[in-house]
């Protein structure tokens, strides 16, 4: 998904930095999911959000901490595209669930990276969401030799 900044602008100059780099690359799954919003607010979700599944209900959450053990901590797959809830609505949701992601574009909850330890699996939230077929890729690709 493409990003646009304003750099400069001024009355004669308009600058305008473009970041191509894209969430998903190649080869990639998706599965539309319902998602409820009961936070009492709007609910702003931006594209590459991790997401859990709540166990006992079977609800798509965003992913809790990594310190939380009731299940929600645990990555089920990754939000394709940026979307605002209202509060008590439910939206349906495209979530991937398999095929290359750009690791430096996935959302965690709060200070969590993909390096951090979730205790109750014992393993790396890198590693947990790589055992879901989706493949975290270090680097922007654009699908070219060299990277362009």
């Amino acid at each position: 998904m493409s990003e646009q900044t304003i750099g400069t602008n001024t009355a004669s100059q308009l600058t305008v930095n473009t970041d191509t780099s894209k969430i998903f690359i190649w080869g990639n799954r998706y599965m539309k999911a319902n998602f409820n919003n009961s936070q009492y607010d709007p609910l702003v979700m931006k594209a590459g959000t991790v997401l859990g599944r709540n166990p006992g209900t079977g609800q798509y959450v965003f992913i809790s901490d990594s310190t939380v053990n009731d299940g929600t901590e645990i990555p089920v797959g990754i939000l394709a595209n940026d979307v605002t809830i209202e509060d008590g609505d439910i939206a349906e949701v495209s979530v991937c669930i398999g095929g290359d992601v750009a690791d430096d574009k996935v959302i965690l909850h709060g200070s969590d990276t993909l390096d951090t330890r979730v205790p109750s699996k014992n393993q790396i939230y890198r590693d947990l969401i790589q055992s879901l077929g989706i493949r975290l890729i270090p680097s922007t690709e654009m699908t070219g030799y060299d990277n362009d």
